[in-house]
């Protein structure tokens, strides 16, 4: 029985953070590369992911104002010597 093209979308998307890093085996990037040239909205979903990755890795290279990161590092030491914290579920 042949997979539903949604079923075959959805195998595919759960391997593209693997692609865009480069992590696939030649045959796998294949595979990928053409669907995604013969499917507009997983190269659209493809494109999306890529360029939140490239965000984040400019973000991440910030450095945050000495004030932010002694008030967040004084939190931190705070929440940790509370111990765990139990919170109701909603």
């Amino acid at each position: 029985m042949k997979a539903e093209p949604r079923d075959h979308c959805r195998k595919l998307l759960e391997q593209v953070s693997r692609y865009l890093d480069g992590d696939l085996t030649p045959a796998e990037r294949r595979t990928i590369t053409q669907h995604l040239r013969q499917c507009p909205c997983c190269q659209t979903m493809a494109d999306s992911l890529q360029h939140t990755v490239e965000v984040c890795r400019k973000a991440g290279g910030a450095r945050l104002p000495a004030d932010v990161r002694s008030r967040a590092k004084a939190r931190i030491a705070t929440l940790l010597s509370s111990g765990p914290v139990h919170r109701p579920r909603t």
